[in-house]
């Protein structure tokens, strides 16, 4: 279904149609970075969109329980994130190493409350009630911050054989 990132020039080249609606979707976007002593922190995601030419990725995060991995973004511009699909447990990671944050606009809002329901389908798809879908996904965000960046890195991460294989391999 996805194809590998990196060509050989080194760079990463763009997400392929079917990467980006796949992070775009109705799956578990988990957003991490880390502080100069290394301590990594990591926050649930509030969604995501992918630029028409499919290389840049813009993670959302409710700023009240992000913080700390802001200031971390903000200090050293590392970014990893995963997005995973809890019905089929197909799952890629996302590295970034120029991440940065950048202005919420209004469509983000909408992006958050359409990623909540299309999350919150995907787990009553697979049995859970709407009540601990909800839930689980958290309360909605009050103020939303988003962060930019360019998959410098990507990797399979559905559990099996092929996990931690760059993408494509």
């Amino acid at each position: 279904m996805m194809r590998r990132m990196t060509g050989g020039t080194g760079r990463a080249a763009p997400l392929d149609p079917a990467q980006a609606a796949f992070i775009q979707g109705g799956v578990s976007v988990i957003v991490a970075g880390r502080d100069a002593s290394l301590v990594a922190d990591a926050v649930r995601g509030c969604g995501c969109r992918v630029s028409r030419d499919h290389r840049r990725v813009t993670v959302l995060v409710d700023r009240a329980r992000a913080g700390t991995l802001l200031a971390g973004v903000a200090a050293n511009r590392m970014i990893a994130v995963v997005f995973s699909q809890p019905s089929t447990h197909l799952t890629i990671q996302l590295k970034g190493t120029d991440a940065a944050a950048v202005r919420v606009t209004p469509a983000d809002h909408a992006l958050a409350t359409a990623h909540r329901a299309a999350w919150v389908e995907e787990l009553r798809g697979i049995g859970y009630s709407r009540e601990f879908a909800e839930a689980f996904w958290g309360r909605p965000p009050e103020m939303l911050a988003a962060v930019a960046f360019t998959p410098a890195a990507a990797f399979q991460q559905t559990p099996g054989p092929g996990a931690g294989q760059p993408l494509g391999r």
